[in-house]
């Protein structure tokens, strides 16, 4: 893929995924918006991991 069409995947393709993934992520687990809404800077590393891991748990447990 040249530059451009790696942006239009990018664009198209995933980055709207994972959006829907993170919407879907924050109405089944609404606490996650808490513990984003009040991460210090200590915990902000760890916190991040485990959010972008559950969003990539939702992404492929909701396959279609």
């Amino acid at each position: 893929m040249n530059k451009e069409e790696l942006i239009k995947h990018w664009a198209e393709d995933i980055i709207p995924c994972v959006f829907m993934a993170e919407d879907e992520l924050t109405r089944k687990h609404p606490e996650w918006r808490e513990r984003l809404k009040n991460v210090t800077a200590d915990k902000r590393q760890e916190v991040a991991e485990k959010y972008c891991r559950a969003i990539a748990e939702e992404i492929i447990n909701n396959q279609k």
